[in-house]
């Protein structure tokens, strides 16, 4: 079962902290790919909204590996 299918996803979006979490990897990791584009977001009060859909369409598209290789420099 893949990493995106075992998580219970939020039905408004997701915190940066909370994709942080379903992805494995630092929230600071996950505002940089926002910021970049990778992923659809809005700035709510002081925080972020990821669309869930985004995250999994990510996963699904194999770009985890170079991802990964990018932020580990």
């Amino acid at each position: 079962m893949k990493l995106a299918e075992k998580i219970e996803w939020p039905p408004i979006g997701m915190t940066l902290e909370e994709a942080a979490t379903a992805l494995r990897v630092n929230p600071r990791t996950v505002q940089d790919m926002i910021l970049r584009g990778d992923f659809p977001a809005r700035k709510v009060g002081v925080g972020w909204r990821i669309d869930p859909d985004a995250v999994k369409a990510w996963l699904a598209s194999g770009n985890v590996k170079a991802e990964a290789e990018a932020t580990d420099e």
